[in-house]
């Protein structure tokens, strides 16, 4: 399975975009004339609608062979929301998805607006440990994993995607650090993760993973939403413009289907 390309530094689309969701709900009419309506949960799409400017020779020609690769409105790909933050219960850090480890998390401290969403974790082991989520974003892909965190004691904790991490210098003032770049090169997933020293304490909130290289207004998330696996183009023409020497603007409308 193929992902829509990034450009540049690692974005998926510029601002402003438009993505508009549909549904569809199925209707028997009784003989009574009473309507019964049930939602087509299989039918539900997506419609993005990418304008992308300035663009150089070679990422117009990545577009343009992208397109030809997938056939026009034919061939589907893989497609990440480039709005949404990836992470599943980003406030809900006891749930399934989340990997604790040995880590002990409670919920209901003061966050940086001031109520009380954000958690509490404590590390009672003698070594490392780390909590993590894995996600379905590939290893090529550019992403930015952040968060906000203080702490009482000074300190250091550990902000990773994959291999790639960043030691975040902690104290009790809310501060928010993230960690950006590609993963494991051809990984089909990334793992996200944070660690805390043996007998470490910190707040936590705002955990936010997203496809881009740094990190956006934080976005509160439930369930795992924003990997589209089936999507596709929704022309069969590419619309390329020469705006000048060497740059080009591109308009890509795509539609995604909802599991």
């Amino acid at each position: 399975m193929t992902w829509f390309p990034q450009i540049g530094a690692g974005s998926i689309a510029q601002f402003p975009l438009r993505r508009t969701r549909k549904w569809r709900s199925i209707v028997n009419e009784l003989e009574g004339g009473e309507l019964i309506r049930l939602a087509d949960s299989a039918a539900g799409l997506i419609d993005w609608c990418l304008l992308v400017q300035e663009l150089t020779d070679a990422e117009a020609g990545t577009l343009n062979n992208f397109f030809a690769a997938s056939q026009g409105e034919f061939g589907s790909f893989l497609f990440i929301d480039p709005m949404a933050n990836l992470l599943a219960w980003s406030e809900e850090l006891a749930r399934p998805d989340w990997q604790p480890g040995l880590l002990q998390i409670t919920a209901g401290a003061t966050d940086p607006s001031g109520s009380q969403r954000a958690s509490v974790i404590h590390n009672p082991s003698a070594g490392q440990q780390s909590l993590q989520q894995t996600l379905g974003v590939p290893g090529d892909y550019v992403a930015c994993f952040s968060a906000w965190i203080r702490s009482t004691t000074a300190g250091a904790v550990l902000l990773a995607r994959d291999s790639r991490s960043v030691a975040c210098g902690i104290g009790p003032g809310w501060k928010r650090f993230f960690v950006g770049g590609a993963g494991t090169s051809s990984a089909l997933q990334s793992t996200f993760s944070l660690s805390l020293a043996a007998g470490q304490s910190i707040d936590i909130w705002g955990l936010q993973a997203e496809a881009q290289p740094y990190a956006s207004q934080y976005k509160q998330s439930a369930a795992a939403l924003g990997i589209y696996e089936e999507t596709w183009f929704a022309a069969d023409k590419l619309k390329v413009t020469s705006t000048g020497v060497g740059r080009s603007s591109c308009e890509i409308v795509l539609t995604s289907r909802v599991r």
